[in-house]
């Protein structure tokens, strides 16, 4: 493994505030911001939905990144409203995130599922079943990433990743003789252009290039050949534990990596390159702005 230490001729730490840097990281440029509960308090979210916009439009604008969007599964019952509210709209799509090398949990045994009805009679409480369910998430084919980004971040609920746009996933311009299709008013209400942009989507290569880079070890699970995606759910500890074969494979994936972690009681975000400049420079325009993080 590669040494662990990185020479910093330039000591940004405050530039970087409230975003703290792990300087001794040489795989990745790791950042992370704290939370002080999930849901975050109204100040915290409403700092981080302003830094999101302007990260995605920089990363887009310099980079020609795009951001796709995943839900977390086990958010749902807390959030099933707007989510229910708004997936005809965003097109959710379901597969796995995954930590890192971890096999499906098992299904609860006969003594457990017991020990379970005993507490909901007893009590009157239904039990935490969620350590025998898969981290299912769902992707959000219609990018419309603000939107969502606006109903869903600061809930523990969402993993973003930014990456190079992929052609073959480009929705085409109609042909002239099919533009009347736009105004067909049963067509424009059920969305005709968001279906064609997802049945497009559908045929990006960052799907089935997640599968062979992070299904390592599920291939003989019954559920493996319909899963459309699997995505790394990854918590700070894993960027300094994991192998350095196993962290290229995160960033062979995508450029940008975003997670909401209740395991770091805040949120993890992990550049491939270095892009601390332009990090720097949204940060010191919002404080001019006196857009300041509220902490404590």
């Amino acid at each position: 493994m590669e040494s662990s230490h990185r020479l910093t001729p330039i000591d940004r730490e405050r530039e970087r505030l409230p975003w703290r840097r792990a300087g001794e990281l040489t795989r990745c440029f790791l950042y992370w911001i704290p939370v002080n509960s999930f849901p975050a308090p109204v100040g915290q979210r409403g700092w981080l939905l302003e830094f999101f916009q302007r990260l995605s439009s920089s990363l887009k604008d310099s980079q020609g990144m795009r951001e796709e969007v995943f839900f977390q599964f086990k958010s749902f019952y807390d959030l099933r409203k707007p989510f229910l509210n708004h997936q005809q709209e965003f097109y959710p799509l379901i597969g796995l995130s995954r930590r890192p090398n971890t096999a499906l949990p098992e299904p609860p045994s006969f003594e457990e599922i017991n020990a379970m009805g005993r507490k909901i009679l007893e009590t009157g409480q239904v039990p935490d079943a969620t350590q025998y369910m898969p981290d299912y998430c769902y992707w959000f084919a219609k990018k419309m990433a603000t939107k969502q980004r606006e109903l869903f971040l600061g809930h523990a609920a969402l993993t973003i990743i930014f990456l190079k746009p992929d052609p073959n996933a480009d929705a085409p311009e109609l042909p002239p003789q099919l533009q009347f299709l736009k105004k067909r008013p049963e067509l424009a209400q059920a969305g005709f252009e968001g279906m064609l942009a997802t049945a497009c989507a559908l045929q990006d290569s960052f799907l089935a290039k997640s599968k062979f880079l992070f299904g390592a070890g599920l291939e003989d699970e019954p559920q493996f050949k319909g899963l459309m995606y699997i995505l790394p759910l990854l918590q700070a500890s894993d960027f300094f534990s994991q192998p350095d074969e196993e962290a290229k494979k995160w960033f062979q994936l995508f450029d940008v990596y975003v997670n909401e972690s209740p395991a770091d009681k805040g949120i993890l975000m992990a550049f491939k390159e270095d892009f601390e400049e332009q990090l720097v420079g949204i940060l010191k325009k919002m404080k001019d702005e006196g857009l300041v993080y509220p902490e404590g």
